[in-house]
């Protein structure tokens, strides 16, 4: 999958400073330098932006955080239960998942 890496962001640190990594199709954005699990993490998400038209990725993300947060989870609770965070955290050590990753693989982790 095509990407544009970018270590070490001033932007990244600057705007989001408690953030490792985050993509923003295309890019992935990192405080530091990116070992590949985080690298793989990071694309599963480029993945999933682009099935979902990338508007529709971030509508659901903010959708389901705000779903966690109601729902009276803790941020970090909240966070981890978002159904893309779930699929490319159980499978951020898979370097080989993208290659045989279903489409819309991130709705068998809904809640």
């Amino acid at each position: 999958m095509w990407s544009i890496l970018i270590q070490n962001s001033k932007l990244l640190r600057y705007v989001l400073p408690d953030t490792y990594a985050i993509a923003l199709y295309p890019f992935i954005l990192c405080n530091e330098e990116i070992d590949n699990f985080t690298l793989n993490h990071e694309k599963i998400h480029l993945k999933q932006q682009c099935e979902l038209w990338g508007i529709g990725f971030y509508f659901l993300y903010i959708y389901y955080l705000l779903q966690g947060k109601w729902s009276g989870k803790s941020s970090m609770d909240a966070y981890l239960d978002i159904p893309f965070e779930s699929e490319a955290y159980e499978n951020e050590t898979n370097l080989e998942y993208l290659k045989k990753r279903e489409k819309m693989s991130w709705m068998k982790y809904r809640n």
